[in-house]
């Protein structure tokens, strides 16, 4: 069952709100995992950094992997509040401005492969993540408060353990009897919160207007 509290956000996102919606409508269509198109980019309605922030990532993407930068694309867009002045993935002897971060998240794709990077508001500074788990912060904290609702364990004691990029249909792959699910490609994560003793795997969408718990991959309540 979708708690209410799916549609909890922060005021600073609600503009977000009607991201999800175009989720549905303004889809780009295709097989699921088929990153190879240059020209791909994310949902119409989803927030999108400057173009500024997208050409800095780009340019430095394509540096960093020897390839045109014309045949990069990107999906995966996340507009986050990073904890640092390394954008979260300082390395352990660099010294991070301690103050938090406007920026952005981009996923970058080329030839069915992907890599994330950060960067601040402008893309003066862009950073490619290292990270196993690259789930949106703010993606996570929404996450984590679903699984609080749906098992009733407080969200200091849930802990996301995995994290994976997924493509969709509109149900989010968790089809209900008599559903009608909307054949479009929804760009999202397959998320997976233990606490001591259950296992939750849930399916979202790329912001977290939608999230899923899949009941079926999910260790039963105690």
């Amino acid at each position: 069952m979708i708690s209410l509290l799916r549609l909890k956000v922060d005021y600073k996102r609600l503009a977000q709100l009607s991201a999800g919606a175009a989720l549905f409508l303004g889809l780009l269509t295709g097989c699921p995992e088929d990153h190879g198109d240059p020209n791909l980019r994310p949902p119409a309605g989803v927030p999108l950094p400057p173009n500024a922030v997208t050409d800095r990532v780009l340019t430095t993407a394509a540096q960093d992997l020897g390839v045109p930068q014309d045949s990069l694309g990107f999906l995966r867009v996340n507009e986050e509040t990073w904890t640092d002045g390394c954008l979260g993935i300082g390395s352990t002897d660099e010294i991070c401005l301690q103050a938090l971060v406007e920026g952005w998240q981009i996923e970058v794709v080329h030839n069915n492969q992907s890599w994330f990077y950060r960067t601040n508001a402008t893309g003066d500074d862009v950073r490619q993540s290292y990270l196993e788990n690259n789930l949106p912060p703010s993606l996570g904290d929404s996450v984590l408060t679903a699984a609080a609702t749906d098992s009733g364990i407080p969200e200091e004691q849930l802990e996301i353990i995995r994290a994976e990029p997924r493509d969709w249909n509109g149900c989010l792959g968790l089809e209900k009897p008599g559903e009608a699910c909307t054949q479009v490609v929804i760009f999202g994560w397959r998320v997976m919160v233990i606490s001591e003793n259950r296992l939750m795997v849930y399916h979202t969408d790329m912001i977290g207007y939608q999230i899923r718990l899949n009941a079926q991959d999910s260790s039963p309540q105690d």
